[in-house]
């Protein structure tokens, strides 16, 4: 009896065997993890007191993986708006050339370049109206907004279109130098914002996004550092460019009877269109610093990347052979707690009868 006693029956040695199984397919799932990512499976476990270390690594990763992903969407931004930048510049080169070239006497010469005036007007509104899956990239902060109102669409802020704006700032016909004069200044105020008329303003009908004044569209770069994009279609050169079309696209410069008054409308046209494109190099030229202090920021946190790799490494990292050795033990020493549990499983009391 007491020889029965002492003997460990076959269901709980069954039992204990299923538990050996069980741990070693569990260590078995780790060390796999281990062979195949360098890495302890169970860091934190295995590290004791520097696993406060490894958790600060981590975080630091962290950040510095969210800045690399950033970054790389504001690099993509900035060139965007560079590119259109560049594209409202040879557009408003094209039209130059054409004015510099036309007959101030009038003829068939200054119909093209009304016509060429009204097609860049559609352009520029076109390149101004760059966006990504953030939204408008010339609206400021209103980025939900396409920022330049369509030429002949209706602003229902003011229920004129920036065409018709024009239109009325220009006043009717243009006989004689007062009338060329008057209507250059109308136009001057209205594109300046400060037409006594607020239909007439620039940031009235012409343009929806943040107004003048607002902070400009601000990302931060680094934990130390941020970038501006400057860059809206109510810059002094985009409005500068926009007038100059706007005067040879309403005004057929042949349409002017006095010489002079013509000759004055043409020159006037002329040097808002070459202000606008001064301004608009020295954008595409700001916007091309700052992608490259955004290039030297990126790889700044791409080498810290490296660097915290290895940190990682360091701390976590697992010698592969060794695991892989690990991992062979581990395999037969289930392989045979298999082959015990089957046999224990075949055991019945009826073979001791």
């Amino acid at each position: 009896m007491t020889e029965i006693s002492r003997t460990v029956s076959t269901a709980l040695q069954s039992l204990r065997q299923r538990e050996q199984t069980s741990r070693l397919a569990a260590e078995i799932s780790d060390v796999s993890k281990e062979v195949t990512t360098g890495l302890k499976a169970n860091p934190y476990d295995d590290l004791g007191h520097r696993s406060a270390d490894a958790i600060a690594i981590r975080m630091q990763i962290t950040r510095n993986d969210g800045f690399l992903t950033s970054n790389a969407l504001l690099d993509r931004r900035f060139l965007a708006v560079e590119t259109s930048l560049g594209a409202m510049r040879d557009v408003g080169q094209e039209v130059l050339e054409q004015a510099f070239t036309a007959d101030s006497a009038g003829g068939l010469s200054t119909s093209y370049l009304s016509q060429a005036a009204r097609t860049a007007l559609d352009r520029v509104l076109e390149r101004a109206a760059v966006s990504d899956s953030s939204g408008f990239l010339m609206s400021g902060t209103r980025t939900d907004t396409n920022p330049l109102q369509a030429w002949d669409e209706i602003n229902p802020r003011t229920g004129e279109s920036p065409a018709i704006a024009v239109d009325h700032m220009i006043g009717g016909p243009l006989t004689d130098m007062a009338d060329v004069q008057r209507a250059i200044d109308d136009l001057k105020a209205g594109f300046g914002d400060s037409s006594m008329f607020p239909n007439h303003n620039f940031e009235n009908t012409f343009y929806n996004g943040a107004p003048t004044g607002n902070p400009p569209l601000t990302s931060r770069t680094s934990e130390t550092q941020t970038l501006t994009q400057g860059a809206q279609a109510n810059d002094p050169a985009i409005r500068d460019l926009m007038r100059g079309l706007a005067m040879l696209s309403a005004v057929n410069p042949s349409d002017i009877p006095d010489e002079a008054a013509r000759d004055a409308w043409l020159t006037e046209a002329r040097s808002a269109i070459g202000a606008g494109l001064e301004g608009l190099t020295d954008l595409e030229t700001q916007t091309g610093l700052k992608r490259a202090q955004l290039a030297d920021t990126i790889s700044a946190q791409e080498s810290r990347a490296l660097f915290l790799d290895a940190e990682v490494m360091n701390l976590e990292g697992v010698d592969q052979y060794d695991a892989a050795t690990r991992l062979t033990q581990l395999q037969n020493q289930l392989d045979s707690s298999f082959a015990v549990t089957a046999r224990l499983s075949r055991l019945s009391f009826l073979n001791y009868l």
